[in-house]
């Protein structure tokens, strides 16, 4: 293993690495065209082993490239230090598309002593698996992007669902209008407010709901319109939309007649109780009524 840095023109080197045949270059800086590498089968890849300085590394590079190279290791002179190889003209780095790296002066006479295509020998130009900020950062910031974007999209529709679904359950200042208020006068069926449980007075302003449930205007109305378009007792909607389901208003049904029987239309919220006079009956009604006689099936244990 070497120590290298690949160059910032030219192609990259593939992720699975490049095996060639290392050849010295002639002239050994490259600064003018180098002789081609020695004749071989098309399998064969050969990297041209360059001296530096005398000139730039794009051109040294660009040499080998039209000499028939397939990549190019440039080592250092007097200095083990590695560089970052920089082109000088933007027309030469274009035309340049094989791989090249940059490595010590130890290690580039380490290479061709051992490792050269006349002893029978090859080397492998791997990629450094350093870690790539960009390459994995903008998948996942791609990601993120995408989910927290999905999700403000489901927060803002499941937003207007709720709306919608508590405007519906809502009365509207119109529909409020729709419903008739009285004005109480003594003698009236209805007697104390059931959200304030405070006795209705004369002239308090009560609003009637359609299911002869009264209340005060101030205690009733935020309900209706806040809360849920219903009776807060009987839970009867006071409007019934077309958006109600089938079964709601069958069960509804249901319970209104079962309502229907025991009540009338008008039957205030909170009635006086009965007293006991008229709950007991009279010792002569009793006496007068014929006595009843039960039996009960014989248990035999």
């Amino acid at each position: 293993m070497f120590e290298d840095l690949p160059a910032l023109f030219g192609s990259p080197l593939p992720i699975d690495g490049m095996k060639g045949s290392l050849v010295q270059a002639f002239p050994e800086n490259a600064c003018t065209p180098i002789l081609p590498p020695p004749p071989s089968d098309n399998r064969t890849k050969f990297i041209a082993l360059i001296r530096r300085l005398d000139c730039n590394f794009d051109i040294k590079v660009l040499h080998a490239q039209q000499s028939g190279f397939h990549a190019a290791i440039v080592h250092n002179v007097g200095s083990d230090l590695l560089l970052h190889m920089e082109w000088n003209d933007e027309t030469i780095r274009k035309k340049i598309t094989i791989p090249s790296v940059f490595t010590g002066e130890s290690s580039g006479k380490s290479l061709l002593a051992n490792f050269s295509y006349y002893d029978n020998s090859h080397i492998y130009l791997v990629p450094d698996n350093y870690f790539s900020l960009g390459y994995y950062l903008v998948p996942f910031i791609v990601v993120v992007s995408v989910v927290i974007i999905i999700m403000c999209a489901v927060m803002i529709v499941r937003c207007f669902q709720h709306r919608k679904r508590m405007r519906r359950n809502r009365l509207s200042k119109e529909q409020l209008k729709k419903i008739p208020i009285h004005k109480f006068k003594k003698g009236d069926d209805y007697d104390v407010c059931a959200i304030c449980l405070e006795e209705y007075e004369e002239g308090d302003k009560l609003r009637v709901l359609p299911c002869s449930h009264a209340y005060h205007c101030s205690c009733v109305d935020p309900w209706l319109t806040k809360t849920k378009k219903s009776c807060p007792v009987c839970k009867h909607r006071v409007f019934r939309s077309d958006s109600d389901s089938d079964s709601d208003s069958d069960g509804n049904a249901a319970d209104n007649s079962r309502g229907d029987e025991s009540d009338s239309e008008h039957t205030p919220l909170l009635r006086p109780s009965p007293s006991f006079g008229s709950i007991a009956e009279s010792p002569r009604a009793l006496h007068d009524e014929p006595a009843r006689t039960v039996s009960y099936p014989a248990v035999i244990v």
